[in-house]
């Protein structure tokens, strides 16, 4: 059975606060998350939940973007360190592109660390362009890639985000079997 996608809620903190200290060099707090998911309705996370009964991770991916007028701004997004390369992520940011095209969102923007390639070689699948560069953009003084898509609703933007599930649907069998639909 695949694991699927639903809203994140302040009691998914327990299992995501350890894994976003291993997922980055900068975590979020829980203050964080929270002042987000209490307080700010330009927000909507999002995690990839394990079926009830199994014995994988109960959170396995968890991602969100704040809706800035018309453009979805990643702010953040990340899987279960030991299920990367599971497609996870990339599910996963389909569905929030999904969820910001329905909310109103003309496009999606992101910064995302020079040195993460993992990340780049998915955005760059998603079709997210180079926009920018922010010098300095992390604390730790590493560069920030800020990247943006074509019109999220454009029938090219579709085309990829539907092969875009394909293949992650396919990598996500390949590690958990198959199973229902994860969305």
């Amino acid at each position: 059975m695949f694991p699927y996608v639903s809203p994140m809620a302040p009691a998914d903190l327990d299992a995501i606060m350890p894994l976003e200290r291993q997922a980055f060099a900068d975590p979020w707090t829980r203050r964080m998350y929270l002042s987000d998911l209490t307080d700010n309705a330009l927000a909507t996370y999002r995690v990839i939940r394990s079926p009830e009964g199994s014995a994988l991770p109960p959170i396995l991916a968890w991602g969100g973007f704040w809706l800035l007028v018309d453009e979805a701004h990643i702010a953040t997004i990340a899987s279960h360190p030991d299920h990367r390369g599971c497609g996870l992520g990339q599910w996963l940011l389909v569905a929030l592109l999904d969820k910001a095209l329905e909310r109103g969102a003309q496009v999606a923007t992101l910064e995302v660390r020079t040195s993460n390639l993992a990340a780049h070689a998915l955005y760059d699948k998603l079709g997210f362009e180079v926009a920018g560069v922010r010098r300095k953009y992390y604390r730790d003084g590493e560069d920030g890639v800020i990247m943006t898509t074509p019109p999220l609703g454009s029938p090219e933007m579709q085309a990829r985000l539907d092969g875009a599930r394909a293949d992650a649907r396919h990598r996500m069998e390949r590690c958990f079997g198959a199973g229902e639909n994860p969305a």
